[in-house]
């Protein structure tokens, strides 16, 4: 568990909104932070056309990085219309293509649907992450699931999807930041054992490893950053640990001083 990257969203100031980036210098960045993996967002993407995807898979290329997965904000396989369900359904297999045509080896796809989610609500996207999980086999591209909002927030149903759509082409992204009011011990346990990549949001340079912090809705998610860590080695994650939040305003020195961080707390594990 040696391998870091960066988590592309740390970079949404000045792709989203200073617009004093694009996501083709994203690579460059990954390199200028010292590592060699990156995960792309949706909202980031210009087009989908093919003379911009060879655009992204060239400026990788170009810079020895690799795409490790797209997170995908777009379209909400919870709702309960059928029809605008399936029309985001389809929307989303799109981005599986993608995938595939810059290298990403996975797609993170959010659950979507309510924290407290009924039954009707968790079984409509079980069938959701199921009919996905055939568009990951086909093209050999991972499906993934984050702690990531709505539904997942419980480790409970999460562990339902995981059982339930039964797949080996399904399997989880954990951010570490994302576990909202004391339920990362368990979201954590959940998730690891299939974790393919994991999101590390660094909030200060504790030693003993907590990591406070106040979600955007107002709950708290702090965790021990120490103690999830020694639960995916505990459970030989193999995958990159891919910065999402640091310290310092400039992404790229928060990049680095995260990864100096995190090494720090490995060796104490």
């Amino acid at each position: 568990m040696q391998q870091f990257g960066i988590a592309g969203y740390l970079y949404h100031r000045p792709i989203l909104h200073d617009k004093t980036m694009t996501m083709l210098e994203l690579p460059a960045a990954t390199r200028a932070a010292g590592v060699e993996v990156l995960e792309l967002c949706s909202v980031f993407f210009e087009s989908q056309s093919a003379a911009y995807l060879n655009q992204v898979r060239q400026a990788a290329e170009d810079q020895g990085v690799t795409i490790r997965s797209i997170a995908v904000d777009r379209a909400d396989i919870s709702v309960e219309n059928e029809s605008e369900r399936q029309t985001n359904i389809e929307a989303i297999k799109q981005w599986f293509h993608v995938a595939r045509a810059i290298g990403a080896g996975a797609v993170r796809v959010n659950s979507g649907g309510k924290v407290d989610a009924d039954d009707t609500e968790l079984r409509r996207i079980v069938a959701g992450y199921r009919e996905l999980a055939r568009e990951a086999e086909a093209n050999e591209v991972y499906l993934l699931i984050e702690n990531h909002g709505g539904a997942s927030y419980k480790p409970a149903n999460v562990q339902r999807f995981l059982d339930e759509v039964g797949s080996t082409w399904f399997r989880t992204c954990p951010d570490t930041g994302n576990y909202p009011n004391g339920t990362w011990e368990d979201g954590v346990k959940v998730m690891a054992p299939c974790a393919h990549s994991v999101h590390v949001k660094v909030t200060t340079y504790s030693a003993d490893g907590w990591q406070p912090r106040t979600g955007a809705d107002g709950t708290d998610r702090t965790v021990n950053l120490r103690s999830i860590l020694a639960t995916l080695k505990a459970n030989d994650y193999q995958g990159p640990l891919c910065v999402e939040v640091g310290v310092e305003a400039d992404e790229t020195q928060a990049a680095r001083q995260a990864i100096a961080y995190v090494k720090d707390v490995l060796t104490t594990i």
